[in-house]
């Protein structure tokens, strides 16, 4: 049974999602859209769904809120495959330019002073707060709740990554003439354009919820599902972009942004006190704001990109107003899901957790070729188990539509069994 509420008579997973999403349980104005697409970059699948006052598409934009962590993570792991002399997972962070004050934190129950890594502040296993209005000076002052590096709660690393990235790149040679001075302006030249975005950047409407220290790399950006997916599909292909461009090596991908680097190679569960010193208004915990979020997605690992989940088979993560980017190694195909539903009262997160890799499966081709090289054609069109090329004649549905009204333009439309798009797995080493 696909349907997370117990009793549905869908005949796929596709269409038991689409199910759950439209729903009176589904309050958001802006609607909601999430895609498929190929480690070639081609659309799969497709669904727009209706909010209150209309749908989403690909190009709607909606804040990621601390889905922007993965935006800050990429960034992170570009500037050390670029300077490794400068960016390495074990240089602590009162080492950078004008970063000297942040060093020798106080820890809970602890005697000893504490200094940050770069490792630490990605991994949420720094110790620091988990807060909203923090500047660089209101951080520096903090005690730790855990010695860094021995236990996981979600933090504000990313936050903190993202003001060390503005602050390193505007005094290097390769940014001269630029000018840049916002967090923006660093993730526009150092990831945004290389990646091909349109519509991402930071949402400055969010500067009086986050502070005045700087834009937050943890929970301010802003972007639609069309750039959202270049992320998941660079992820996808291991660091290298669509257009080809290697941004972190193959290897270096493999070592930051796959395995689970949590201490002892534990889940998160293992790592936090959901009580205790963390469940405080300093540490933001109360009324279970922060569990919530740290428990949202399942059990999960972490690294320098983001969560890890099923022993490493996929990776991603889904921020506050329920969007998400998931990618599945395992069967090669990346998703996005754009919504601003805190509450998720339809539980599409849970789903996503649950059914992910039997949605990517029922998206597969059955029979035609087993694997496609790098570059070659990965969609195709199942017709009654008949697997054929796509062409500028054929018919072969990609998408479905939820609608809240009546009407041809509020209609439902469905994924059909029997007549979809389907993609091919990359062949090994492509």
């Amino acid at each position: 049974d696909w349907s997370i509420f117990g009793s549905s008579d869908c005949d796929s997973p596709m269409n038991c999602f689409n199910d759950q999403l439209d729903t009176v349980k589904f309050l958001a104005s802006e609607g909601l859209y999430y895609e498929f697409d190929t480690a070639e970059g081609q659309k799969v699948w497709s669904t727009e769904v209706e909010g209150r006052s209309y749908y989403a598409d690909a190009e709607v934009t909606f804040p990621l809120a601390s889905a922007s962590k993965l935006f800050t993570a990429f960034a992170t792991m570009v500037t050390m495959q670029m300077k490794p002399e400068d960016w390495y997972p074990k240089k602590q962070v009162n080492e950078f330019k004008g970063w000297a004050d942040f060093s020798n934190f106080a820890v809970v129950d602890s005697k000893t002073k504490a200094n940050l890594t770069i490792h630490e502040l990605l991994t949420h296993t720094s110790g620091l707060p988990f807060g909203m209005r923090m500047s660089k000076e209101d951080l520096a002052k903090q005690t730790l709740f855990y010695p860094p590096g021995t236990a996981f709660g979600y933090t504000l690393g990313h936050r903190v990554a993202g003001w060390l990235l503005r602050d390193y790149w505007k005094d290097q040679p390769e940014t001269n003439g630029l000018n840049f001075e916002t967090v923006d302006d660093c993730f526009q030249w150092l990831i945004f354009k290389p990646l091909g975005l349109k519509a991402t950047k930071f949402d400055d409407s969010l500067t009086e919820a986050f502070g005045y220290s700087g834009q937050a790399g943890d929970a301010s950006i802003r972007s639609s599902g069309q750039d959202l997916m270049k992320l998941a599909v660079t992820a996808l292909r291991r660091g290298k972009t669509l257009g080809g461009q290697q941004l972190i090596s193959e290897a270096n991908w493999n070592k930051w942004a796959i395995p689970n680097l949590l201490p002892g190679g534990k889940l998160s569960k293992d790592l936090v006190g959901w009580m205790g010193a963390e469940a405080s208004w300093a540490n933001w915990n109360v009324g279970e704001v922060k569990e919530s979020i740290m428990k949202q997605s399942g059990d999960y690992g972490w690294n320098y990109f983001g969560a890890t989940y099923d022993n490493s088979k996929e990776i991603g993560w889904c921020g506050f107003f329920s969007s998400c980017l998931r990618v599945t190694y395992q069967y090669d195909v990346a998703f996005v899901m754009m919504q601003r539903d805190v509450s998720d009262l339809k539980q599409s997160k849970p789903y996503v957790v649950q059914h992910f890799g039997e949605m990517a499966q029922s998206l597969q081709c059955i029979g035609g070729p087993k694997c496609v090289k790098s570059g070659a054609q990965s969609l195709f069109c199942d017709t009654s188990g008949t697997v054929a090329a796509q062409s500028a004649t054929t018919t072969c549905p990609s998408n479905a539509q939820r609608g809240k009204g009546w009407g041809d333009e509020h209609k439902d439309t469905y994924f059909d069994i029997k007549n979809h798009a389907c993609y091919v797995l990359g062949c090994a080493g492509r």
